[in-house]
């Protein structure tokens, strides 16, 4: 079902960008002006790269804006693991939880 969905969204962008070459097929040159460097590329290329570079620059910096969730995320994943080994080596030898009482209905941790 994820493929359906999959190429159901990238079969068109595909098209789309396919039609936005050919249309914009042109010749430009694109020069660095303080150094002596010029470039004769289609304009589609241009604007497909300047959109890959945003895309890029957008990822890293969501990226590592998100570094401290994921700091915090690790911390209580560490705690968690503390705490179940510390209910494991405090829980008596033998016990064990037991969530099928069929007795009273009611469940029961020993």
């Amino acid at each position: 079902m994820m493929k359906f969905f999959f190429w159901l969204i990238v079969s068109p962008l595909a098209v789309l960008v396919a039609i936005f070459g050919v249309a914009n097929s042109q010749p430009i040159t694109l020069s660095l002006e303080p150094f002596a460097f010029e470039l004769t590329i289609p304009l589609y290329a241009t604007l497909l790269v300047g959109i890959f570079i945003g895309l890029v620059v957008g990822g890293i910096s969501t990226w590592l804006g998100q570094g401290r969730w994921r700091r915090k995320a690790r911390g209580f994943n560490r705690r968690i693991r503390n705490l179940e080994r510390d209910l494991e080596n405090a829980r008596p030898k033998g016990s064990h939880l037991n969530y099928n009482n069929q007795s009273n209905n009611k469940k029961s941790w020993f």
